[in-house]
């Protein structure tokens, strides 16, 4: 058996009955002692680091040297020491991480919220500045201001959506919803920030519905949509195709960029990974791993296949209606 101090917590292998001893597991910790019981065998110790116990151990069985004892007990404040050491460097990261996705994600926002931002104090700043404009160039005016808070509206949803990814589960509010509906919607609530480009859309009039958080699915086909546009050329179209499958329904993105090398396609949904040819395109690589996060979440799956020209990505989602999301 053995006691580590710091969690308290006790520890047991090997088929021989140590039960009811943690008292003197602990007291040996604490007052870095000894006990021995002749009678069934066993030896307890304390584990020092330097001259401080941080666990003991009870061992069971034929009797030992005190330096054998000594020495595996060194050897366990060594495996402790160690464990802890690799527990810290795994905490740190994470907090490094966790940090680094928090300043990127303000950084993503401050950088999508300028755009509605500036176009409603344009339109407020010209009402204010021109009173007696014609009734209709004052509804066209603010129609505009109305539609660019809705913008803004939604981007901070979007926000608030990626936080919720961070968690250990994401709570899916599921419920059952036609696929190409959904792309639809999007597609139309995004189209004044596109800028004109192409976006060519084709869909199976029989897919059957799927079990799905709206406004997370949203958001992912959102993510993906803006990454084939990052990536294609302004002059060609986007390509979306919606379809029934085996697996349940597939959603195909399809961009005429330059393509995602072989070595590169197997990291590319990794959290702040970027392709190296990639650095003069706008990005903070969250895009994919968001976008499969929430995909997994849904117990569907997100792939891609890409060559010189062309990649695709398929979302997958399963239509079994007998399966609530995770």
């Amino acid at each position: 058996m053995l006691y580590d101090r710091q969690n308290d917590e006790i520890h047991r292998a090997g088929p021989a009955n140590c039960e009811g001893i943690e008292e003197q597991l602990r007291e040996a910790a604490r007052q870095g002692i000894s006990f021995q019981d002749a009678g069934c065998a066993r030896v307890i110790t304390a584990v020092r680091l330097g001259s401080d116990p941080i666990a003991s151990i009870a061992m069971q069985g034929a009797a030992m040297p005190d330096s054998v004892l000594q020495g595996i007990a060194n050897l366990v404040a060594i495996g402790l020491e160690r464990a802890r050491a690799q527990e810290l460097a795994r905490k740190m990261e994470t907090t490094r991480q966790t940090e680094r996705l928090r300043t990127a994600l303000i950084d993503a926002m401050a950088h999508e919220f300028k755009t509605p931002l500036t176009s409603i104090k344009a339109a407020t700043t010209s009402l204010l500045a021109n009173p007696n404009y014609p009734e209709e160039r004052r509804t066209q005016i603010l129609k505009i201001a109305d539609d660019e808070a809705d913008h803004l509206r939604e981007l901070i949803d979007d926000a608030l959506e990626m936080a919720r990814l961070e968690a250990t589960d994401i709570d899916i509010q599921a419920q059952p919803s036609d696929l190409g509906e959904i792309v639809r919607e999007v597609i139309a609530a995004w189209r004044a920030s596109i800028d004109g480009r192409i976006l060519e859309i084709s869909a199976d009039p029989q897919t059957p519905h799927v079990l799905l958080d709206r406004r997370l699915i949203k958001l992912a086909i959102k993510q993906l949509i803006d990454n084939a546009l990052k990536y294609s050329p302004p002059d060609l179209p986007v390509q979306l195709r919606i379809e029934g499958s085996e697996e349940g329904v597939r959603l195909e993105i399809t961009d005429r960029g330059p393509g995602i090398p072989k070595q590169e396609q197997q990291r590319i949904f990794q959290r702040f990974h970027r392709v190296p040819s990639s650095d003069s395109v706008p990005g903070l690589g969250l895009v994919l791993s968001i976008a499969q996060r929430i995909v997994e979440s849904h117990r569907g799956n997100l792939t891609l296949t890409s060559e010189r020209g062309r990649t695709t990505f398929r979302l997958t989602l399963p239509a079994d209606q007998d399966r609530t999301p995770s």
